[in-house]
């Protein structure tokens, strides 16, 4: 026999041995991973994104939670899912300040508390006699009593809003915390559309049934309904069409930046990223299938909701929004590869707007009719109202109050809204108060432009942070969006989401094919 041979077996069994002894140690869990507390944390946190997900999807299906039943509760469940983040329940990461991120978030932080302190002094007899002084003395003479003269005409109204806003802050605080991993912040973009594709599916089941003119068992229309005759705007769950619009404007930019989120095909990652949209004979073919193939399923039913609802501002809100994300994601691409993807952008929606675009047709039409030309006295009365109280404003969330006072003659019907979210700040809040309340809007969302344009890689969902809410910034400039409590809950967690993705130092950049390969 080989000398060699036994030392060889030798040297196999203490191998063995080695491997054997090693095993057990490699497979067996670690202690702490044994113990029942981290498991009972991570199962708690596992929860807390679900809940948050479940919120998000629901929160447009109670009539767009525009009724105290409906956005009260709401608010309590943003409460306590907010403890159990604080709490350090879920989003652990999201609880440490970086020095970069420290001063922008005190600016904001500094911009809400002002806004704050500036409705509460609205509601207190410590503030300052303003305009809304004579009519609480007119008020005690025609009673005989009355509450102490503040500046706000309705301190219950003024009240219920400042609960909206602070559930909205809730929310942006929220989701500041949960999404600096990019796979949970990519799961929100996705809840997202697929909250817009149910609004869009009821809207399509309410056309069936009630040809649009109820929600539930609510009628839109003043007067009588007739089944065969009526026919009202595609609204969803909401009461009004241009809000409908709106939210699935959201959701169709949404979907784009999941569309270029940088994912390729499984066939089109064997293949160079030189060679994407290049490859003759069927590269853009392979590029859209799989996951991007339903995404632009997603893309086409979201596209025909939005101009089913004829909102003409919410279109235009929405081809914005579109091209902000489209200059973002193609940033560096060639202009072969964006030229490509924008003609295909343009024969889809040319043939969706022919299936779907009548109504819409119909409606731009009308752009000069009376309805129309009578917002515009109404932002003239408003202005009218702001000069009158122009450093404490009315109180917020009283302008229907404050516009029965000054309705023109000329406008018979009731209005409770500026159809502007600026105005009406300016109304509510007087100058400095709507100054605080726009810049706590405007700051994350200028610092999820940030994260879009210094991103090298992975920029989606910083662009989807800046794009999608700037749907509803726009069209509030003009209407009143993002005073429906759904609408302001979607943008407060896009704006989180966006803050920490802007900030989030934890993933290391790597590359990836996407639609706008980085050099």
């Amino acid at each position: 026999m080989d000398p060699a041979v036994p030392e060889e077996i030798g040297r196999r069994r203490a191998r063995r041995r080695q491997r054997r002894r090693s095993m057990p140690q490699e497979a067996a869990p670690s202690p702490q991973a044994a113990q029942p507390l981290p498991i009972a944390r991570q199962s708690a946190g596992l929860l807390i994104y679900a809940l948050f997900f479940l919120f998000i999807l629901v929160a447009p299906l109670p009539m767009g939670a525009n009724r105290d039943w409906a956005w009260a509760p709401m608010a309590v469940a943003v409460g306590a899912i907010a403890l159990c983040c604080a709490a350090g329940v879920a989003g652990q990461s999201g609880l440490v300040i970086s020095d970069e991120e420290r001063t922008p978030l005190l600016c904001l932080a500094a911009c809400f508390l002002l806004f704050v302190a500036v409705v509460l002094l609205q509601m207190s007899p410590l503030a300052p006699y303003t305009a809304s002084a004579w009519y609480y003395a007119k008020a005690a003479e025609l009673l005989g009593q009355a509450h102490e003269a503040v500046p706000s005409l309705a301190v219950d109204a003024s009240r219920d809003a400042l609960l909206k806003c602070l559930a909205c802050a809730g929310i942006f605080l929220v989701a500041r915390a949960l999404f600096h991993d990019r796979q949970w912040a990519r799961l929100l973009l996705m809840t997202f559309v697929l909250s817009g594709a149910l609004e869009v599916s009821y809207a399509i089941y309410a056309e069936a049934t009630t040809r649009s003119c109820y929600v539930g068992n609510y009628l839109k229309k003043e007067g009588t309904f007739l089944v065969w005759q009526d026919h009202c705007l595609m609204s969803g769950t909401f009461v009004g069409s241009n809000s409908f619009g709106c939210f699935v404007g959201m959701a169709l930019v949404a979907v784009i930046a999941l569309l270029f989120d940088g994912r390729p095909s499984p066939r089109l990652a064997l293949r160079p990223a030189e060679d994407e949209f290049d490859h003759e004979g069927g590269g853009l073919a392979e590029w859209l299938s799989g996951g991007k193939l339903v995404w632009l399923a997603f893309a086409l039913y979201l596209l025909g909701g939005a101009l089913f609802s004829a909102s003409r501002a919410g279109v235009a809100a929405t081809v914005a929004g579109v091209g902000a994300i489209g200059y973002l994601l193609a940033r560096g691409s060639s202009r072969r590869r964006v030229g490509r993807v924008a003609i295909i952008g343009v024969v889809v929606g040319v043939i969706i707007l022919g299936v779907a675009g009548g109504a819409f047709f119909k409606k731009m039409s009308g752009l000069f009719n009376l309805a129309n030309l009578n917002r515009v006295v109404i932002w003239d009365r408003s202005l009218a109202m702001v000069a009158e109280s122009p450093w404490l404003g009315w109180g917020l969330g009283t302008y229907s109050d404050v516009y029965a006072i000054h309705q023109p003659a000329s406008i018979p019907q009731p209005n409770d809204k500026a159809h502007s979210t600026p105005l009406e700040f300016a109304v509510e809040l007087g100058g400095p108060g709507a100054v605080a309340a726009i810049a706590s809007a405007l700051l994350p969302w200028g610092v999820g432009l940030m994260g879009a344009l210094r991103r090298r890689r992975r920029r989606y969902l910083a662009a989807a942070a800046f794009a999608v809410p700037g749907v509803a910034m726009l069209h509030s400039t003009v209407d009143f969006s993002l005073q429906i409590p759904a609408i302001a809950f979607a943008v407060s967690a896009l704006l989180g989401m966006g803050w920490a993705q802007t900030f989030a130092t934890s993933e290391p950049e790597l590359p990836q094919a996407s639609f706008a390969p980085e050099p």
